[in-house]
């Protein structure tokens, strides 16, 4: 492997950092929205449904498929790049 300079060494763990940021931020909003999402289901299910006709079933199926999906795009945008370029340029 070919040695980086300085300069795009720091690229390099300035857009690590902000990708780890990023990722911490969006978690923890991830959390905060999952807690009253699983807490209090049947409120919000009443509130939904009073603006949108869905039947319980499948709106529960919308709500934990989108925080499984919130949670799978996280990781693969923010945590696994920024974990990639700190692994590359510890190997550099």
């Amino acid at each position: 492997m070919s040695e980086i300079d300085d300069r795009t060494r720091a690229t390099a763990n300035l857009i690590s950092s902000v990708l780890l940021r990023a990722f911490l931020l969006g978690f923890g909003l991830l959390l905060v929205t999952a807690f009253p999402t699983v807490l209090l289901t049947d409120q919000l299910y009443a509130l939904h449904s009073s603006l949108i006709d869905v039947p319980r079933p499948q709106y529960n199926a919308y709500l934990f498929a989108w925080l499984g999906d919130m949670k799978m795009l996280l990781f693969i945008f923010f945590l696994l790049p920024a974990l990639a370029i700190r692994w590359t340029l510890q190997k550099v």
